[in-house]
């Protein structure tokens, strides 16, 4: 085959070509520099980072027949034998297929014959962590006292899995993701050596979508050149499946203005489009860390890598949201991200997830509850009683006020009476007309609030307070108009003149007027019934009450 791809044709050959992981390139080149050299190495970290490639490039310093500094020359024949893979003095071993105790024997076998070119005879181990317990135990008393000439390199991508007992007696080197930059810097190096035409914002997004992975970059970039002789932005988006940067921002800010319309209609384009929601679930938690961490810092935008535009554009969607708001945003997005990820239908899913984000744009923050509890201990006066001599009750039936309601007996007998409230007005309006005056009004300032009061009941109105109620299943609904008591009495005040309070209650369940086993024992005792079953030879399927029938033309009335 005479293409080679570009994960292989880049592979770091030196020190020098080894991209983000400068603390580990300075270690390895002082002890070889200082000839402090360690009997066992150990190379942890994310995919695609040059673990192995350093394994390798370790290797050939080690036996560089020409080596003056610390790092190989490359072109002896030792670096030329271990760079083709064709060295006798380097062993690579697959620790995931050469797991077991036998294997390892085998190797211990080995370790006892001298190299044969090279000064050392070095054994690289791949996924090590994927070796038994049994092949790790055989492995302990070699790994700790080897033969003057073997060098043991481990590489393992889960170092939480290699027993303490191994990594003790390694030397242990931690690798590090790339950052965004250090690829895109990267890849725009290989495409110019290799004329290859894309656009910058192409390169942004290949190396976002690498998620610190070298090789997971190149191996894209690779997919995209098949795709495409100009690489563009749209070309990945059609490609890759990656969400527009554009979509997110617009899903986001609906998101934080409680318009669950608005967002489904986003999904809506976004599966027509043949997007993978599951990485826009993923795209969609980054973002809103993003926004957190923008909202909570100063120098966001080194520690983001963002341009100054897309830090500003994120700084206007923090603005908008509070951080507690943000925390729990954040903490059910990450819920949902886990959810649609191993979703059979992930449109559904995410839906759902978004719809339950849409109730915490209703919610009130505790700075808030303090305020509203401080102002209300410094200077509020509680709203007289109603049912006292001197105050009007109010009539929901004329849309007016009755008279007087008499005194009580210990009322008369003392001669007290309590006079109404001086700033009272009476209402303009009768009780429904400023039910939906009242809605109208929330409706153009938060139409989410709107729509979860309007499922409400009116129940009746007094000088002194307004009463709703919500049915047993539309229990969280109240529980939101409670924390938007604040925002919804100010209203009340501005349309009826009067400050009213808003009183939630629970409406009780509606008993049945009539037992139906009792009304069925009296439909089939009654003769006529009877005698129209035998004429017929039929039988009665059904008997449904009058009452339910004049419930539901009550209810349509209202």
């Amino acid at each position: 085959m005479s293409y080679i791809v570009l994960a292989r044709k880049w592979r770091p050959q030196g020190f020098d070509d080894l991209i983000g992981q400068e603390t580990v390139v300075t270690t390895l080149k002082n002890a070889l520099s200082n000839g402090k050299i360690a009997h066992a190495y150990l190379f942890s970290g994310p995919r695609g980072v040059g673990k192995t490639s350093s394994a390798r490039i370790l290797a050939k310093a080690l036996n560089c027949e020409q080596r003056t500094g610390s790092g190989p020359c490359g072109s002896c024949r030792s670096c030329q034998a271990i760079t083709a893979g064709s060295s006798v003095d380097v062993l690579e071993i697959d620790g995931a297929s050469n797991n077991s105790v036998e294997a390892v024997r085998e190797l211990r076998e080995t370790v006892k014959y001298a190299p044969s070119g090279g000064k050392y005879k070095i054994y690289i181990i791949d996924e090590v962590h994927m070796l038994s317990a049994s092949a790790f135990n055989a492995l302990l008393k070699t790994l700790e006292e080897p033969p003057p000439h073997v060098v043991f390199i481990f590489a393992t991508t889960e170092a939480k899995k290699v027993p303490t007992t191994i990594l003790s007696r390694c030397q242990h080197h931690s690798f590090r993701r790339v950052t965004k930059s250090r690829i895109k810097e990267q890849l725009k190096k290989i495409t110019d050596a290799e004329k290859i035409t894309i656009r910058e914002k192409a390169l942004e997004m290949l190396a976002k979508a690498a998620d610190g992975s070298m090789r997971d970059a190149l191996t894209l970039l690779d997919q995209a050149c098949s795709f495409s002789e100009d690489i563009s932005e749209a070309g990945l988006q059609t490609l890759l499946g990656l969400p527009e940067s554009e979509i997110i921002f617009s899903l986001s800010e609906t998101i934080l203005r409680g318009d669950i319309a608005q967002t489904l209609s986003i999904i809506k384009e976004l599966t027509d489009r043949g997007n993978d929601l599951r990485q826009m679930a993923k795209e969609l938690v980054e973002h809103f860390r993003n926004i957190a961490v923008i909202k909570i810092t100063q120098g966001a935008g080194d520690l983001l890598e963002f341009t100054e535009e897309e830090v500003a554009r994120l700084r206007g969607l923090a603005s908008d949201v509070s951080i507690e708001e943000l925390t729990l945003l954040l903490a059910e997005l990450l819920r949902i991200e886990g959810e649609v990820r191993n979703a059979i239908n992930p449109r559904y899913v995410l839906e759902l997830g978004l719809l339950r984000t849409s109730f915490v744009k209703g919610m009130t923050s505790i700075e808030q509850v303090i305020k509203m509890l401080g102002e209300g201990q410094e200077g509020t006066t509680q709203p007289p009683p109603l049912e006292k001599v001197g105050t009007t009750r109010f009539r929901g039936d004329t849309g007016g006020f009755s008279e007087k309601v008499p005194a009580s007996p210990s009322e008369k007998k003392t001669g007290t009476v309590e006079q109404p409230d001086a700033d009272f007005k009476p209402f303009v309006l009768n009780k429904e007309e400023l039910w939906q005056k009242l809605l109208e009004h929330l409706d153009a300032e938060d139409h989410l609030l709107a729509c979860k009061l309007s499922e409400a009941r009116l129940i009746d109105l007094t000088a002194a307070e307004m009463t709703i109620g919500f049915n047993g299943g539309m229990a969280v609904l109240a529980d939101s108009i409670k924390k938007n008591a604040p925002v919804i009495e100010p209203a009340l005040k501005k349309l009826s003149g009067n400050k009213l309070r808003l009183k939630i209650v629970p409406l009780p369940k509606k008993e049945t007027k009539n037992d139906i086993g009792k009304i069925k024992q009296q439909v089939f005792a009654e003769p006529l019934v009877q005698d129209a079953m035998r004429i017929f030879n039929s039988s009665v399927i059904n008997v449904k009450p009058l009452g339910d029938e004049e419930d539901r033309k009550e209810q349509e009335d209202q």
